[in-house]
């Protein structure tokens, strides 16, 4: 979701008319982050990076143009439908489906198209300055901040070291890395257990109903924000959802309205996003088997096994080998409708 301008102006005449939800707001002491499509444009990111390339291909390698948009659109269905294997290396996986996109004649420029797509891909992904500031905002004022997301480990691992977020946060979760995935209430369970904080000290924001509102408010959140991926989403009935967002957000950067707090801090000093790092005070982004302890929020044994399973769970974290994965639930490549 691309983010819109909201000025100071706004903010401050905003601020001046109370909510129905101030009470909670003033409770909140944590934020639970969904990653695509909320805090990074990954769905509108990816079309205008195969778009661009489609261009590429045309000027670069004198495809046709519908030589170069049967290929780029053929391989952004089938990354979105599958964006990591098991078997091998995400190098070794995307060139093979770049060299499956494209017709025989020009299978074996695949080496060298995928790092033109990957470069681009994370141009268009990166996360907007104004979500920067308001994520440097929510630290200022000592709020906790989490990642929470679906997807595959190596993929979802990927996005976060090339941009650069991880030290924005205390803690990241990527539910390859763990036995359970959004809307299980135990992984926001997990990071309540390591920001130590309560349940209903919580919100979470996020794109999807099914997942970050429905996950929300089976873990018994303070409060879920959902931001809609499109106009569409946005103008959908919710009269027969089960489990209904407590605010929608036309823009992430509405959350000002409901947060004064995040006003009242000094605006943070630009800084690129590559300097920024955790400090000596911030806790770990990633969590270790140790942490998890036998005072769980809520009692889970059966869900996770046994203790050697979830070791070994945790030992696929950021790079290793993953878990056989079904391919037609990652929510990290949002793997379903349209293609662009």
């Amino acid at each position: 979701m691309a983010a819109s301008k909201f000025s100071t102006a706004t903010l401050t005449t905003s601020l001046k008319h109370q909510t129905p939800f101030d009470g909670i707001c003033a409770k909140i002491s944590a934020f639970y982050f969904d990653l695509d499509n909320t805090l990074i444009p990954t769905r509108a990111g990816d079309s205008k990076a195969i778009r661009k390339l489609a261009e590429v291909l045309e000027t670069q390698y004198c495809l046709t143009k519908d030589d170069a948009t049967l290929a780029t659109q053929t391989f952004l269905k089938s990354f979105r439908r599958c964006p990591d294997n098991t078997q091998t290396s995400l190098d070794s996986w995307r060139t093979h489906l770049w060299r499956e996109s494209l017709q025989s004649k020009h299978k074996h420029l695949a080496e060298q198209i995928y790092p033109q797509w990957l470069k681009l891909r994370y141009r268009y992904l990166a996360i907007p300055p104004d979500y920067v500031q308001l994520l440097q905002r929510m630290r200022r004022a000592g709020y906790a901040l989490a990642i929470i997301t679906n997807g595959p480990s190596n993929a979802q691992w990927e996005k976060v070291a090339k941009l650069h977020v991880r030290g924005y946060f205390d803690c990241i979760l990527v539910s390859s890395d763990l036995p359970w995935e959004k809307p299980h209430p135990e992984i926001f369970y997990e990071a309540c257990n390591f920001l130590h904080v309560k349940p209903q000290e919580c919100a979470m924001i996020g794109d999807k109903l099914e997942t970050d509102i429905k996950g929300g408010h089976l873990a018994q959140l303070g409060l879920t924000f959902w931001t809609p991926l499109n106009s569409s989403a946005a103008s959908q009935c919710l009269d027969d959802v089960a489990y209904k967002p407590h605010i929608k957000l036309n823009s992430l950067l509405e959350i000002y309205k409901y947060f004064p707090r995040l006003n009242a801090v000094a605006a943070p000093i630009a800084a690129p996003q590559h300097h920024a790092t955790s400090t000596s005070s911030r806790r770990s982004s990633h969590i270790s088997s140790t942490i998890i302890s036998s005072n769980s929020i809520s009692s889970s044994s059966n869900n996770r096994g046994s203790s050697d399973a979830y070791r070994r769970q945790c030992a696929y974290r950021r790079g290793g080998s993953l878990p056989a994965m079904d391919c037609s639930n990652s929510e990290a490549e949002n793997s379903c409708d349209s293609i662009l």
